[in-house]
């Protein structure tokens, strides 16, 4: 799990790595038509002189009307000799991935959107390497896995109510900001808690904002691993610093990690911290009893999980039916 400047960084990599790659073979293809074009390093090198006499009158503030003029009689030239050749007009020019910063991550001073966009891909790359899941949509989310049957605890076909229930998330998403409300995705394993939780990721991913996932168990035990040994690096402070700013916090399968004092007092200040800087969180979990949910985590993290929105999923083992399906 990477900090925001460490995303930021290695997005910045990543578009000059592209920037070196278009111009070596730019380069190729210069050589390659320099050598098959008779007269061709001739027309760039007419194209170039012209251009420096063009920009010399106008540094001199000088009529540029013939230099230009010069200039774009060399390009013609240079244009024609490429299409007589099968080539296109700018055969000989990089191809940039991104046209507004040229690969350089920059435009007026400021960084160019092609970084935000690779930086929401590393995220997402991240992400799906630490959950069982890819990152993808609600609208995967198939409601015939769902039971058609009355449930007499809703009122209404448990169906009907996943439908309402999904729209509502998928609305959260489509409206998110960093002062939406923390949510409780609850009920029990296979009924597309985690699935509900990455689509949100990947819609919030889409609007720049920044997202962390961890699965629960796997987190802690880190954390915990790192502060009971070797962390010359400081990689436990890291890790919580990361986690505890996220525009979005994912906390997965919370309830099926190894419970323990650390644990507790670790859950219960990053829990804290992103509630007092206001921050939303996502916590899905397969316990639905309160009563059982402060027992395993003091009233103090139940009091503060008692805040988020629950939404309960109902009905039967997806990955089941699936299984049967195969």
């Amino acid at each position: 799990m990477r900090t925001k400047n460490e995303l930021y960084q290695e997005a910045l990599r990543t578009v000059a790595r592209r920037r070196q790659t278009a111009r070596a073979k730019a380069e190729d293809a210069r050589a390659e038509a320099e050598a098959a074009v008779p007269g061709l390093r001739h027309a760039e090198e007419e194209v170039r002189v012209r251009g420096i006499r063009c920009a010399l009158a106008g540094a001199a503030g000088k009529d540029r009307t013939d230099a230009v003029a010069a200039l774009t009689d060399a390009r013609k030239k240079l244009a024609d000799l490429l299409a007589s050749s099968g080539r296109p007009a700018d055969a000989l020019e990089p191809h940039f991935t991104c046209r507004l910063c040229e690969d350089t991550g920059i435009v007026d001073g400021r960084t160019c959107s092609c970084v935000h966009k690779v930086m929401q891909q590393l995220r997402r790359s991240e992400i799906e390497a630490l959950s069982s899941l890819s990152i993808s949509s609600f609208d995967t989310m198939e409601l015939r896995y769902y039971p058609a049957r009355m449930d007499a605890s809703l009122g209404e076909p448990v169906r009907s109510y996943m439908s309402t229930l999904l729209d509502d998330l998928r609305g959260y998403a489509d409206e998110f900001d960093t002062t939406s409300e923390s949510l409780m995705l609850l009920g029990n394993a296979g009924l597309g808690k985690t699935h509900a939780a990455l689509a949100i990721a990947g819609e919030v991913l889409e609007k720049g904002f920044d997202v962390i996932y961890v699965s629960s168990p796997d987190f802690f035990s880190k954390l915990e691993a790192l502060h009971f040994g070797s962390d010359p690096a400081g990689e436990e402070e890291m890790l919580l610093r990361t986690a505890a700013g996220a525009d979005l916090l994912i906390l997965d399968d919370l309830g099926s990690e190894f419970n323990s004092s650390f644990l507790i007092s670790t859950l219960y200040s990053l829990l804290n911290n992103r509630l007092g800087a206001k921050l939303p969180t996502i916590v899905t979990t397969n316990i639905t009893d309160g009563a059982l949910l402060e027992k395993l985590y003091t009233e103090k993290i139940s009091s503060r999980l008692s805040s988020f929105v629950p939404f309960l999923f109902m009905g039967d083992d997806i990955r089941a039916q699936k299984a049967e399906e195969a």
